[in-house]
């Protein structure tokens, strides 16, 4: 009662695996979210409301802003891994949005929300610059 091979020319206990690794990666992004959530609303508030004066302004942006980057990134990854979810569940998991090909498992079991085969995501990072996420 296995999955049916994938698109990419995985087969089933590779697309198990791979269901699994995204369902573990899910709620690891979800927890950050909510973690990052958390930071966000609650002691960068506070780190605001108390500097005061006196207070350094600097530091307490600079950690605002790297907290805000860090809930961007949690954020990206967990629509990166919906969109996997989705396309595993079409049939088009583990096929490059591309070129077509089919992406690979061991790129896939390194990165399982991966959409690009390597050598399309290199050409989309030099375009774009690098993006640990969707690709």
């Amino acid at each position: 009662m296995g999955a049916p091979p994938g698109a990419g020319g995985l087969d089933a206990r590779q697309l198990a695996r791979l269901r699994d690794a995204l369902a573990r990666l899910k709620g690891e992004a979800l927890a950050g979210v909510r973690r990052s959530a958390g930071e966000l609303s609650g002691e960068d508030a506070e780190l605001f409301r108390d500097l005061g004066l006196t207070g350094d302004g600097a530091l307490a942006e600079a950690e605002f802003g790297r907290d805000v980057a860090g809930a961007s990134q949690v954020r990206a990854a967990l629509l990166a891994i919906v969109e996997a979810e989705r396309r595993l569940a079409s049939g088009e998991y583990g096929l490059c949005e591309d070129c077509g090909e089919a992406i690979g498992f061991a790129r896939l079991e390194a990165q399982p929300a991966a959409s690009r085969c390597v050598r399309c995501q290199e050409i989309a990072e030099k375009r774009t610059g690098p993006s640990h996420f969707t690709g």
